[in-house]
């Protein structure tokens, strides 16, 4: 049963983490999906060309974005590794205007410009944060190109200033924000700007907070918002925001799937913390793991399903605080188990010995088990079952007594107690000698819940053997429990009221009884059994 609960409590959590992974995954794919319209093609933006500066008005269009490289770093020195990168740009478009945006620069500009956003700019907690934000700002103010530091350029970009606003396709989906085209002052850089404040939620860690802040899940979002608003029109079937494909972008892509590619990739990503590789790792191989808990939830549901009708057919008792519940005989493969509920234990025999053969019925049935450990008071019916009947009259020498089992338990707990607490704590005179224990007789129920008047059940009592009916007496008590009496007769008690609460016991046999001229202990009651005088 426990195992049973622990399957079903297990796959419950695992079918939850898996819909609720699908839901997100399909609804984030679904908002953020890219019309295929939108892509740029090789044939649409003319590449291949020579690499000379490319004029649009002699292929009869307007150039829209203006001449300005931005880049962003910390201060007016560049890192060595990414400087060689930096000025091949700048060289093979010496044409073009360059402006570094350092922190201090970037501050004063916003300050200047954009006082509104003064205070969410220095309340960004990690700086990855305003260097996204600032490129953002001087798209929608002066226009151009912006460059992160690890993008390096492989043909001039020219041909690319014919589109109003041009975004990087990026993988898993949406899009990045390391190369963005803008014109100056486009509405869709606008509404960029001006939901910084918004989506400015803190999401515990760095990188999804980063990433739906002002990074690259911020810019998809904005970008589903636009041109959900925004219809494709005749002049512009792509729409006005258009998408760079892998082939032109370069970035996750083998050489020969982009080899007229504009840039060139370095993977910096000098932002990311330590829960970057966490979410690397889950993008790498999350469906691998989608699927391994997929069959794992299958496989879990059939083996319930298929188990279903062999689940016991009883169940845990609760007295106060405690579960009690019965070890049963079981039968796999041939072999008979002791089911302890959490662990089964095999047995020499093929099957449970037992003094009296009984014809199956269906209160006798094997199928429900045989209980092995009762309790002291009533948990059964009324009427035992043969079975019963049969299980409480079976000597302690049957081949499949579950003693020695018993015996271990005992002796591991004695040894684990000992280990805990010190052996001078245990005082001998609370110890006592240890009773010959036959199975059907140890009680589970602890004895704060036993009173004093409780008795067996009828058929939990075990009549008496002919040869020990006429009993001779027992033999004269001795001097030292003579003394108990006396103690208890100064108590006010007398052995003879405690003992007409204690169930009946039986008497030793005539060859261990002493001098038959005392009188007999025992009076004989009504149905059988002996009581002690």
């Amino acid at each position: 049963m426990i195992r049973r609960k622990t399957l079903w409590i297990s796959l419950s959590l695992l079918g939850l983490v898996l819909l609720g992974t699908v839901v997100v995954l399909s609804s984030i794919s679904f908002y953020l999906s890219i019309d295929t319209a939108a892509y740029l093609t090789e044939d649409e933006v003319g590449v291949p060309y020579n690499g000379s500066r490319w004029n649009a008005t002699a292929h009869g269009k307007t150039e829209r974005i203006p001449r300005i490289l931005h880049q962003t770093w910390r201060s007016q020195t560049l890192p060595d590794k990414w400087k060689d990168i930096s000025q091949e740009c700048r060289d093979m478009m010496p044409d073009y205007e360059y402006i570094l945006w350092t922190d201090a620069s970037s501050r004063e500009f916003i300050a200047e410009y954009y006082p509104w956003f003064l205070d969410t700019f220095d309340n960004y907690e990690y700086p990855i944060q305003r260097a996204d934000a600032i490129r953002y700002f001087v798209l929608y103010h002066y226009g151009g190109v912006y460059l992160d530091l690890d993008v390096g350029c492989l043909q001039r970009l020219d041909p690319l200033l014919v589109y109003p606003v041009i975004l990087p396709k990026t993988i898993p989906v949406g899009v990045s924000n390391d190369l963005m085209f803008a014109e100056k002052e486009h509405p869709f850089m606008r509404q960029t700007i001006d939901n910084l404040i918004s989506w400015n939620h803190d999401w515990v860690i760095n990188y999804p907070t980063v990433m739906f802040s002002t990074g690259p899940m911020f810019l998809s979002g904005q970008y589903a918002l636009y041109a959900a608003t925004h219809a494709p029109t005749p002049d512009q079937p792509g729409g006005e925001v258009r998408i760079l494909p892998k082939s032109l972008y370069g970035k996750n892509a083998k050489p020969e799937e982009a080899p007229h590619a504009f840039f060139a990739h370095y993977y910096g990503s000098s932002w990311h913390a330590g829960d970057a590789g966490f979410i690397g790792f889950l993008g790498k191989w999350g469906k691998t793991l989608m699927w391994i808990g997929s069959v794992l939830l299958i496989i879990g549901l059939m083996r319930l399903a298929i188990l279903g009708d062999s689940k016991r057919k009883y169940s845990l008792r609760r007295i106060g605080r405690y579960e009690i519940f019965y070890p049963r005989w079981q039968e796999r493969s041939g072999r008979w188990y002791i089911d302890l509920g959490f662990l089964s234990v095999p047995t020499h025999s093929t099957a449970p010995s037992s003094p009296i053969s009984l014809p199956p019925s269906p209160t006798s049935s094997l199928e429900e088990g045989e209980v092995l450990l009762p309790l002291p008071i009533s948990v059964r019916p009324a009427s035992p079952s043969p079975s019963e009947v049969s299980l409480l009259n079976e000597p302690p020498s049957s081949p499949t007594s579950i003693q020695p089992v018993v015996d271990a338990v005992v002796r591991t707990g004695s040894r684990i107690i000992a280990a805990i607490v010190p052996s001078s704590s245990l005082s001998s005179s609370h110890r006592s000698p240890r009773r010959p224990r036959r199975r059907g007789v140890i009680a589970l129920l602890p004895a704060i819940f036993a009173s004093q008047d409780m008795e067996l059940n009828e058929h939990q009592r075990s009549p008496l053997p002919p040869q020990y009916r006429d009993a001779p007496a027992a033999p004269t008590p001795g001097p030292e429990k003579r003394r108990y009496e006396e103690d208890f007769e100064s108590a006010g008690l007398t052995a003879s009221a405690l003992s007409s609460r204690v169930p009946s016991r039986v008497p030793s046999p005539p060859s261990m009884a002493g001098s038959s001229s005392a009188p007999p202990p025992y009076d004989r009651l009504e149905d059988g059994t002996y009581r002690r005088t």
